[in-house]
């Protein structure tokens, strides 16, 4: 047991000892790359549709009515809904609350 751990540290310590040829020719010694063998790369290229811009369009889900807001909601969603009575909801309450807000600026 003794001998083999021993053999074991020799063999380390003259690996150890080899020149970088040897460690490279037995697979010990790290391979860094090479910092002026650059390849280019192509360009960057954008989407065929680049251009186009998603569409803002809200009226269609300000106008809806309540039960189409409520189409793609689960079960415990339409109770919450229904609880916070939202089929009685204002439609212009932005403009309300930002009415509101520049009130109270003001009167700061």
């Amino acid at each position: 047991m003794k001998k083999s751990v021993f053999v074991v540290m020799a063999v380390a310590f003259v690996l150890s000892a080899c020149s970088t040829e040897t460690k490279r020719k037995l697979g010990l010694a790290n391979q860094a790359p090479d910092e002026f063998m650059v390849m280019s790369r192509a360009p960057l290229s954008l989407p065929p549709e680049y251009g186009l811009r998603p569409v803002n369009d809200m009226s269609a889900v300000r106008h809806a009515n309540m039960a189409q807001r409520m189409y793609g909601m689960d079960l415990s969603e339409q109770k919450l809904m229904a609880k916070i009575d939202a089929a009685q909801t204002d439609e212009d309450i932005k403009a309300k609350i930002e009415k509101e807000f520049r009130e109270l600026n003001a009167n700061n």
